[in-house]
């Protein structure tokens, strides 16, 4: 188990596509941003705070309030977004891709930037995006993440897992799904693929316009974002991680093929062996010789961990260190998203309840 968890890692890992720089100005689509937002009187002003300046300017901003509970839709109106409401959402529809959908329906520009509230763009970030989607289509970014509280450490796995999962660095990627947080796609592709209409019930939206995109046998691309496209998970501390986590964690896991899915069980059963291997050793007593093999392993995977964890999220050295707390964290949440989706349970994410189905 702990031998294959190294080359199923570097399979996983093998390139990790970022957003390219691409100076290029060739003529650019009108862009409408489209920022589904429910709650986000924290984040939203620091988005569209960025948004206003952009080196690139878009059409349109359109913020879409998702029946807040705070002050979000003055916020964006006061900013200088274009305030939609997205109240009466219908039967069977989940709330990001109702609001999504009303965003959509509305803009004016060929090309539609789908943003979460909480992604933070430097001031060339909304340009890269636009110039990539020139260079190549519709693409999908997994934004760097930042973190500051020692709660958002423990995110490490779960960032790795996602992109490992998604088939995002694999020598060939096989692109799964898009990545919710980043979306770019003409109008005329949206509306090939149905929108969000046609994924309105899906907790995972975003593997679910992916399939959609194969569907209709429209080719898109994913990259992970750098400082110029980031984004600050659940600030709100552990009980925020913990819920937003596990209310996609099973659900995506679901939609993920069995080869690739036994690449991460391997890597992350590697990660746990040694773990376990080394506080055994060290339990035993049995002095330097009984402890030095799994110590190497161990720190081999620090070592690992920290190249390919520096690409994708700003974490601290001790949450490579103490990597097997994050772990524990990862295991505990995904069986608790398991339960929840096998009995058909609901979660509560931003004020709703929602059911995982099966």
């Amino acid at each position: 188990m702990i031998i294959l968890g190294f080359p199923a890692a570097a399979l996983l890992f093998f390139r990790i596509p970022k957003l390219p720089r691409i100076k290029s100005h060739d003529p650019l689509p009108d862009v409408s941003v489209v920022i589904p937002a429910r709650n986000e009187a924290k984040t939203l002003p620091l988005l569209l705070g960025d948004l206003n300046r952009q080196t690139f300017r878009p059409l349109e901003i359109l913020c879409v309030d998702d029946a807040s509970e705070d002050d979000t839709a003055n916020i964006a109106v006061r900013c200088g977004a274009r305030l939609l409401s997205a109240e009466a959402k219908p039967d069977g529809w989940i709330g990001k891709s109702w609001a999504a959908q009303k965003g959509a329906d509305a803009a004016h520009g060929s090309l539609l930037v789908f943003l979460d509230a909480d992604v933070r763009l430097a001031q060339d970030g909304l340009l890269r995006i636009v110039t990539a989607y020139a260079n190549g289509g519709t693409l999908s970014v997994q934004p760097f993440h930042r973190t500051k509280s020692a709660a958002e450490q423990l995110s490490l796995f779960f960032n790795l897992v996602q992109i490992a999962a998604n088939g995002t660095a694999l020598p060939r990627p096989v692109n799964l799904g898009l990545y919710g947080p980043v979306i770019a796609i003409s109008r005329a592709d949206y509306a090939a693929i149905g929108g969000h209409e046609s994924v309105k019930s899906s907790i995972v939206e975003d593997m679910s316009l992916g399939e959609q995109l194969k569907k209709h046998n429209i080719p898109y691309r994913l990259f992970v974002g750098d400082a110029g496209v980031s984004f600050r998970m659940y600030p709100g501390g552990l009980r925020d991680l913990l819920t937003g986590w596990s209310k996609n964690l099973a659900s995506g896991a679901a939609k993920t093929p069995v080869w690739l899915f036994a690449a991460v069980f391997f890597w992350l059963a590697s990660t746990a062996a040694v773990s376990i291997q080394l506080i055994r050793a060290l339990a035993a007593g049995g002095g330097f010789a009984a402890a030095a093999l799994p110590a190497a392993l161990y720190l081999g995977w620090v070592i690992l961990l920290f190249v390919v964890g520096r690409r994708i999220g700003k974490f601290s050295p001790a949450a490579y260190l103490l990597y097997p707390v994050s772990l524990l964290v990862f295991f505990a949440v995904f069986a608790y998203s398991g339960f929840v989706r096998l009995f058909r349970l609901k979660v509560k994410w931003k004020g709703r309840m929602i059911s995982l189905g099966r």
